[in-house]
């Protein structure tokens, strides 16, 4: 099953992979066919037919941005302004927009690298992802009890590799109360953790931008409502009101839980993006939209978006963050299934089971609490280069 799995995995890689490098080799731009290839090939075989399309049209974007150039631009076309041509036909367009997309996906990979922090946090998510996303390839899960194992009465051993002299098979994070590879556990167990924190902070950003930027455009009754419903969330504990509805609701899906987590989460940064929306409203060009009826959703997309997009990420990255606290906590409290492996499952049975108490038995919570602290420590970083790539100032000097 996990072959058949893997080798689907591998076939969608390379259907992505080969429409960038097939357009890169048609043009003769080999390095960026090569670079289209990886990247389409690592979102394929990572995430499937669905979100692996994101990185495909992302990959191909790359590509046409070497093979092409945007004739409607004075400094990357050497068309002179007489023979350039404004009017352009849908596939025009389309190729525009994605020189545009390939432009900016380059600029912002040269701003990761100039700041060595945001480019250190970057490194840390890359290596996260490709642990839970790979390392399950390489890694065989052990779910059942190893009682085998056992040695001196106890199956909870620390760290042991062959250069200390182990005298059986080596153990790179020890094992468990039941004599399982802490490793396997650490590598199959933050996939679910990471996704549903993930979903829950896009979810609550999304949720946040909606209704901050329709309650200071729209105003009035709509602003009182939304103020209303925000103001009322606010005054409600967050964590105290998980727990009263974990004793009535059941989290058994991981989409439901980071639903739930982002509907009570998202009107911090709507109250702030609704103050920002206020302000910007007053700027000609906003009034310019309004005044020519181009409508609520060009307005907020086109006009005010782009003025907060880089104070959105940025807060964004902390809901993830703090979605992460909120799922660990509840899963600590038991007020979630427990179903391994996960990381927040791993502390809860290493406290059930004394770890705490026993030197051997540490890495068992302590690797989890580790890997979650470099996560966290990564988005946090990551948020150092967000401000350049969404700053107009400071990427100027690219």
């Amino acid at each position: 099953m996990i072959m058949s799995e893997t080798i689907l995995s591998i076939i969608i890689g390379i259907v992505y992979g080969a429409i960038p490098a097939a357009w890169g080799g048609y043009y003769k731009k080999w390095q960026a066919a090569v670079v289209g290839f990886i990247i389409g090939f690592l979102g394929g075989f990572s995430f499937g037919w669905l979100w692996g399309i994101i990185f495909a049209i992302l990959a191909l974007a790359v590509v046409i941005s070497f093979t092409h150039a945007d004739k409607s631009d004075p400094f990357t076309s050497r068309a002179s302004l007489d023979e350039v041509d404004f009017e352009e036909t849908n596939a025009e367009y389309v190729l525009r927009q994605m020189i545009a997309i390939g432009n900016f996906a380059r600029q912002t990979w040269r701003m990761l690298l100039r700041n060595k922090g945001g480019f250190l946090g970057f490194i840390g998510i890359v290596f996260f992802i490709s642990l839970t996303v790979f390392g399950p390839y390489f890694v065989e899960y052990e779910g059942s009890a190893e009682f085998s194992r056992m040695r001196d009465g106890q199956l909870f051993r620390s760290p042991c590799v062959n250069a200390l002299g182990c005298e059986d098979e080596p153990y790179l994070l020890g094992l468990d109360w039941k004599g399982r590879s802490v490793l396997s556990h650490v590598v199959h167990g933050g996939r679910g953790l990471i996704l549903t924190s993930l979903q829950a902070g896009l979810l609550s950003t999304l949720i946040a931008v909606i209704l901050g930027s329709a309650a200071g455009l729209l105003g009035g009754v709509v602003d009182q409502l939304i103020s209303a419903v925000g103001n009322f969330i606010l005054t409600i504990p967050q964590f105290p009101l998980l727990l009263v509805i974990a004793t009535t609701v059941s989290f058994d899906s991981q989409l439901m839980l980071a639903l739930l987590l982002a509907a009570l989460t998202w009107p911090g940064l709507m109250r702030a993006i609704r103050a920002q929306v206020f302000s910007l409203k007053e700027r000609d060009y906003v009034e310019a939209a309004i005044a020519l009826d181009l409508g609520l959703w060009h307005i907020i997309t086109r006009e005010v978006f782009p003025n907060m997009v880089s104070y959105i990420a940025i807060n964004m990255i902390f809901a993830i963050r703090s979605a992460m606290y909120a799922i660990v906590g509840l899963v600590l409290l038991g007020m979630v299934p427990i179903i391994e492996p996960d990381w927040g499952v791993m502390i809860y049975n290493g406290r059930q089971q004394g770890a705490f108490f026993n030197r051997e038995a540490m890495w068992v919570v302590l690797s989890p609490i580790v890997a979650i602290a470099l996560f966290q420590l990564s988005l946090v970083l990551f948020t150092r280069s967000l401000e350049e790539i969404f700053n107009p100032r400071l990427r100027s000097g690219l």
